[in-house]
């Protein structure tokens, strides 16, 4: 194809590209744009049309309350006086309020008067008999027992949909107790529907919910939802159509309405769109002609000559020629750069040699192990890095083959893997090789295939030896397998002693419960004073080993995870201060002086009460036991955040960085503690395990000489429930 027909066959097809962007961005903005328009508009209808219904429905409302709040009525319901019924309840009545049901039901569900008419036809028809499942004992229709229900809505019969409005029957000044229900009905039908599609001017259909069989009206349903109470669809290219559904007197959706559209303003688009593609096309094929012409004179004929000496230098072979077009355009440029190649040639020429010198050297010092094989895997050539790490020189392996240099270990691999690179190259395979003095080694590489013609020439492939790497990840595993047997037999050990300890503490648990209990019954029958101190001094010792006990079992159960809380709404403050009155005894008894610093506000947490109050326990008894008499004890709160936060301040004499480390740690005690101070030294441990069960956190600061300062943190109960508000119906 000659430049002259390319340059044609461009210019078409930039036309065409443009005319298809002009229509692109069209589509994208103006049509877009108008088919929002159109979407707003057809929305605008759909409401237009339910705010008719709903008038319609208001409008039968405020006929059903003024019939329903009349002293006529009033007396009617509990008389049934037959010339209420002739005075009021003729055919004139239906007509005049455009109605097709009348019911007067008391208080009992009794229908004191019913009747139905035909407005079409003129004519007292039967009253639906699926009707009188809406109005049984437990409808939300009826006001009994002087009640005043207000309903209004569609109720779904078998012969079609029922517009209903049920009102309480009071006197005239609207006042009860109410002595029953007045509901009027007028059926949704045809003529209705007409009458809403004059209001609005555009045809609408009005399908069941359930079992309609429209395809557009199914994908209404699906895409309709109280977020998106309207759906749009094209129906057509003449009609756009807007659908929302309508509920009935029990909240649950019963109807599907469709509001028909022309599409007016999209056709109108349409239409604009294409006459403006159009006058761009005949604007393009002018100006292209008259490019096309400017081109022959001043491009193709220089072109023309700039080609011919192009061919004469490639018949002549000489080198030397030079080409002259003339002028200073991208024309001379090319005629400049075909003379500027034609100089080069020859140096390029020498730069490839150069290259492939410098390329053999790269390959014949490269570190990694290069080959090169045949097909049926005779080597063609190999590295110097090969031939040293297998140990053979280049005349013996020119006499190789790949078998003589696989082990046989790995020969199914190399099977396996001659097939697959033929597809595809192999990368990150591992192999085995064999030195020529029986030494295995293990490399790692990737294998590629060279083709020519479409057909396999050599299979090239570039391997790195990890001999000590797979030796160093064997030991690796060794050392890994040892660990986990180790670790193995340190849970077995850790099962041994938590077994231990719980059989322990069965041990001990028994026989000092009949202690405690005889203690009891000591201390209520002896009376002389000095066998009542040793019979305290029995109870007290018992006590404090019936805790102790408990300790260990709680912390048991925290290490096999069966420590459980009850957990409940705890007002802080009131739970602090009454452990802090509780304890004053004990401080005034060491010499201490007990200080309860509370916040002024009730902070409410969520927690076991038993438990918090033994986590505030074991601190301030240990706040007593390290702290020298004349001390000074803190017991404080403030709220953190979304925490609550408890802190126990002593002026003792400290604890060192190295206990802080295992402070919290089960069975942990000072070593200048054990001689002087009973205990397991469970009670922070325990009291570590307990706060973090609440979701809580609990930490130490202290310094040598400057006393001590135990706190922990539980969350604080949050958010307040909103109370509801009800607005009250107004009636119509």
């Amino acid at each position: 194809m000659t430049i002259r027909n390319k340059m044609l066959l461009i210019i078409g097809v930039s036309l065409l590209c443009l005319a298809g962007l002009v229509y692109a961005t069209s589509r994208v903005t103006f049509m877009r744009g108008l088919e929002e328009i159109e979407k707003r508009n057809t929305s605008q209808h759909v409401e237009q049309v339910l705010a008719a219904f709903s008038n319609l429905l208001t409008n039968l409302e405020i006929s059903t309350a003024d019939w329903a709040e009349w002293d006529d009525t009033y007396d009617f319901i509990e008389n049934e006086n037959e010339q209420y019924i002739k005075s009021n309840l003729g055919d004139g009545t239906f007509i005049s309020l455009r109605i097709n049901l009348v019911l007067f039901i008391n208080t009992s569900g009794h229908i004191v008067f019913g009747k139905a008419f035909d407005l079409q036809n003129g004519g007292e028809i039967q009253t639906p008999p699926d009707l009188l499942g809406h109005i049984s004992d437990n409808s939300i229709i009826l006001s009994k027992d002087g009640t005043q229900n207000y309903t209004s809505g569609i109720v779904l019969l078998n012969g079609g949909p029922l517009i209903i409005a049920a009102q309480p029957i009071l006197t005239s000044e609207s006042e009860g107790p109410a002595r029953g229900t007045l509901i009027f009905a007028r059926y949704l039908d045809s003529e209705t529907v007409d009458y809403l599609s004059q209001l609005v001017l555009s045809p609408i259909t009005i399908r069941p919910v359930y079992g309609t069989t429209y395809p557009d009206f199914r994908e209404a349903l699906s895409s309709l939802s109280p977020e998106k109470p309207i759906f749009v669809k094209p129906l057509s290219k003449q009609y756009i159509s807007g659908y929302s559904l309508i509920k009935d007197i029990y909240g649950k959706p019963s109807l599907v309405l469709r509001v028909d559209v022309p599409r007016d303003v999209s056709q109108l688009g349409q239409t604009t769109t294409s006459y403006y593609i159009l006058s761009i096309l005949g604007v393009g094929i002018l100006v292209s002609g008259l490019a096309m012409l400017m081109a022959q004179k001043q491009i193709f004929s220089r072109f023309s000559r700039l080609i011919t000496g192009i061919n004469r230098i490639a018949n002549s072979g000489d080198t030397s020629a030079r080409i002259s077009v003339g002028g200073k355009d991208e024309m001379s440029l090319i005629a400049g750069t075909v003379n500027g190649m034609l100089a080069t040639i020859d140096e390029a020429t020498a730069k490839i040699r150069e290259s492939e010198e410098r390329y053999r050297d790269l390959f014949e010092n490269a570190t990694d192990l290069i080959q090169s094989v045949t097909t049926d895997g005779r080597f063609i050539y190999v590295n110097e890095a090969w031939r040293k790490t297998l140990g053979y020189s280049e005349e013996e392996v020119a006499n190789l083959s790949l078998r003589d240099i696989i082990h046989a270990d790995y020969m199914p691999l190399y099977k396996e893997i001659a097939q697959k690179v033929i597809s595809e190259p192999v990368d990150n395979v591992e192999a085995g090789f064999v030195t020529k003095d029986g030494t295995k080694i293990i490399v790692e590489g990737n294998i590629s295939c060279r083709f020519k013609g479409g057909e396999l020439v050599s299979i090239r492939g570039i391997f790195r030896n990890i001999t000590e790497r797979k030796q160093a990840e064997e030991k690796l595993q060794l050392l890994y397998e040892q660990e986990k047997e180790i670790r193995q037999k340190l849970e077995e050990e850790t099962q041994k002693r938590i077994e231990f300890t719980r059989a322990l503490v069965h041990e001990l648990k028994t026989p000092i419960t009949p202690v405690l209990a005889a203690t009891e019954l000591l201390l209520e029958e002896v009376k002389d004073e000095r066998t009542m101190r040793l019979v305290q001094t029995i109870d007290r010792s018992a006590a404090n080993l019936n805790r102790r006990i408990d300790e260990l079992m709680d912390l048991i159960r925290g290490e096999t995870d069966m420590l459980k809380l009850n957990l409940e709404s705890v007002d802080a403050v009131s739970l602090l201060r009454e452990i802090g009155y509780q304890m004053m005894p004990v401080a005034l008894r060491d010499g201490h002086s007990l200080i309860v610093e509370l916040p002024t506000s009730n902070p409410v947490v969520l927690a076991d009460r038993d438990r918090l109050r033994q986590i505030l326990m074991n601190l301030l008894n240990n706040a007593f036991k390290f702290t020298p008499s004349g001390g000074q004890i803190t017991l404080e709160a403030r709220q953190d955040g979304a925490n609550l936060v408890v802190e126990v301040r002593d002026t003792g004499p400290g604890i060192s960085d190295e206990d802080q480390m295992r402070l919290f740690s089960p069975y942990f005690r000072r070593v200048e503690d054990r001689e002087r101070l009973s205990g397991l030294g469970l009670g922070l441990a325990l009291s570590k395990k307990l706060v973090e069960l609440h979701g809580g956190k609990i930490w130490v600061k202290s310094k040598k000489g400057e006393g001590s300062t135990f706190s922990f943190s539980i969350p604080l109960v949050s958010g307040n429930e909103k109370r509801g508000q009800a607005t009250p119906r107004r009636k119509p």
